[in-house]
């Protein structure tokens, strides 16, 4: 059926003043178009759910959307995404249209991101992306979307304390935000916020009579042979001083058009420990600064909108322990352009294009010196053929130039998306392909060298999925596989180097993502569930030790359920995170046990509209667990806190 929608996006529908007075309206041309369904399923985080979540940083949402997180501690420590076994830097993390992963070893730092800051979260599983503004994706996507735009002058400060219940230490980590937005001129906002934090990290942890970490709830009592005679010990090393800076400037110019400059700054200082018997504890200090400078024009001749981004990205990292000092610095330079034509052959298609390349330059003291280009042209052609059907055919060619290395690759996808009444059907097929990070070409130091020999990681994969839309209630359901070859791993090395990076020989996965939610008795209660089963297999015939065998770190199952409730005085939300059984290498030998963490926080009503306290407890069940293999996770914790609005 033919829908008529206005392109009238958030800034410009709730933005009537630009041109010349407040009570003016600004309607942007309306557009016909039959393309109404995306192919890729998404898990969408708002601004206000961050907000009653009172989440620490992004590794915490992301393990809160039903996602495996590998944790190497809490607070300030490393932390990385998992999707469907895959992780680092094959899930990306795009903000603002700007692909933002390390070029050294590929992920991003979690803790840099302001959760106050962000406006939305997406997260796409897989590697079938319709978005244009990287093609990277193998496990999936994570876009985040900072605030650009508050009509009213806000500032608002919160403070927060938590504790590990430890004697020793009962007040263990410290939080403070204060954030602002006014308005410079008639069409001219700005925005943004402060934070410090302390984190001491000194929570307890139990081993037992052979000194190795237990497993289990309520101090792991239940937990096998052994459990109940082994002893109590604390966190040492792992303190974390960060602080974050963050800005932005949003001119508007009519009818929704709009340039922006934005900063964000991350400092810290960050003592690293190894694993629980390790005596070489790190310290690691951080700077990242991030500059962009954004153009939007999102109706230009009511055909198209056009949207260019440039950035600075400069990642420096140092690191001292007794064993090795190491220094990192990274500069790159980045340009991101996508044109949107969104009203093609009567609305029937929608075309979108985008460029992007990068410049990077790195001084290591582990990987030398190197100067990469790199970039990405795509398209996405999405049409809508009647009958409910909509089809999607997003192409990439992608490049990667460093030293003697230079990858190429064409990356195609096709999707198909069929609408009858509330149900949903979807398909896709795509091409994976990741290339080798700089560690993984060029490292020397700690027994372990880079290798430039390396091939690209490729593979294939597929989705098929149903998905459920209705007045209170939703759900989805995909089953998912991918075939995947060369993957880059660290591997016993030869001569005098005790690793080296080898391409594996191939692997097969099979899974299922599975959402649903619900609201009942007007909003007053509102359930959701997000989860991951995945079946995978190592199929590398020269090996057969690890040939048929489950990869490592890979958990059968993931899942989150919450329970909000929406009370006029207090708002309290109740969550479980179940990861399961995983092996701590592909031999198959040793696994580290499944764990339930168990969370509860409650909000109250906005005193005089201004006071707004907290309170939020973490693994209530005090689950002595392992998300990476001999690193201690905390137990329960409490943290007590407060926003204040000033206006």
């Amino acid at each position: 059926m033919k829908s008529r929608i206005k392109l009238v996006f958030v800034i410009g529908c709730f933005f009537p003043l630009i041109a010349f007075a407040e009570e003016a309206e600004i309607i942007l041309p309306e557009v016909t178009t039959y393309v109404t369904k995306s192919v890729e399923q998404k898990i969408v985080v708002t601004a206000e759910d961050i907000q009653d979540g009172h989440y620490e940083d992004l590794s915490d949402v992301i393990e809160q959307s039903g996602i495996q997180n590998l944790a190497y501690g809490p607070y300030g420590l490393e932390n990385k995404p998992s999707i469907r076994g895959f992780t680092d830097e094959t899930v990306r993390v795009v903000i603002d249209g700007i692909c933002v992963n390390n070029a050294q070893y590929g992920t991003f730092d979690f803790s840099t991101v302001n959760l106050d800051f962000v406006e939305r979260i997406e997260i796409v599983r897989g590697g079938f992306t319709e978005g244009v503004e990287d093609e990277g994706a193998v496990g999936g996507v994570i876009y985040i979307t900072t605030k650009k735009l508050e009509l009213e002058n806000t500032l608002q400060a919160e403070a927060s304390v938590k504790t590990y219940f430890n004697k020793n230490r009962p007040l263990d980590s410290y939080f403070q935000k204060l954030n602002y937005a006014f308005r410079l001129g008639e069409s001219t906002f700005a925005s943004g916020g402060l934070s410090g934090n302390f984190a001491d990290n000194r929570f307890l942890f139990k081993t037992d009579d052979y000194s190795f970490l237990e497993s289990g709830a309520f101090g792991a009592a239940f937990s096998g042979a052994g459990s109940g005679s082994g002893e109590w010990n604390e966190r040492e090393n792992a303190q974390v001083w960060d602080a974050q800076a963050n800005t932005a400037v949003t001119h508007y110019f009519g009818n929704g058009n709009y340039f922006s400059f934005g900063d964000i700054f991350y400092g810290a200082y960050k003592n690293t420990p190894g694993v629980v018997n390790s005596t070489d504890a790190g310290i690691q200090q951080d700077y990242d600064n991030n500059f962009t400078f954004s153009l939007w024009n999102p109706a230009l001749g009511g055909l198209f909108n056009l949207k260019n981004s440039l950035a600075w990205l400069c990642n420096n990292r140092l690191y001292d322990s007794e064993s090795e000092n190491s220094r990192h610095y990274i500069n790159t330079i980045k340009y991101s352009g996508s044109a949107d034509f969104y009203s093609l052959f009567g609305g029937r298609l929608r075309q979108t294009l985008g460029l992007s390349g990068d410049f990077t330059h790195l001084d290591s003291s582990n990987d030398g010196n190197h100067i990469q280009f790199s970039g990405v042209i795509k398209e996405t052609s999405k049409f809508a053929a009647g009958g409910g059907w909509n089809f999607s055919l997003p192409l990439a060619v992608k490049f990667c130039a460093n030293d003697q290395n230079v990858n190429f690759a064409f990356v195609p996808k096709a999707g198909a998306a069929w609408e009858a009444g509330l149900f949903t059907f979807t398909g896709d097929l795509y091409r994976m392909v990741q290339f080798p990070n700089m560690d993984d070409l060029f490292w020397e130091g700690g027994g372990f060298h880079g290798n430039p020999n390396l091939k690209p990681e490729s593979g294939w994969g597929a989705d098929l999925g149903v998905a459920f839309k209705g007045s209170q209630t939703s759900a989805s359901l995909t089953v998912f596989s991918n075939y995947y070859k060369d993957k880059i791993q660290w591997s016993n090395g030869q001569g005098s180097y005790l690793a080296t990076t080898q391409n594996l020989s191939s692997a097969f996965y099979l899974g299922v993502d599975f959402a649903a939610s619900a609201n009942f008795l007007n909003r007053l209660i509102n359930l959701s569930v997000n989860g991951e089963y995945l079946y995978n297999r190592l199929l590398d015939k020269s090996n057969k030790y690890t040939y048929g065998k489950r990869i490592m770190w890979t958990p059968d199952l993931v899942f989150n359920l919450t329970c909000d409730f929406n009370f006029e005085l207090a708002k309290l939300s109740l969550s479980a995170s179940y990861t399961g059984r995983r092996y701590t290498s592909n031999m198959n030998i040793y696994c580290l046990e499944p764990y339930l963490l168990l969370n509860a926080a409650a909000e109250g009503a906005a005193i005089k509209g201004r006071f707004t306290p907290y309170i939020k407890a973490e693994n209530l069940l005090n689950w002595q667990y392992q998300a990476v293999d001999g690193y201690p996770m905390p137990g329960i914790s409490l943290t007590v806190g407060a926003r204040y609005k000033f206006f």
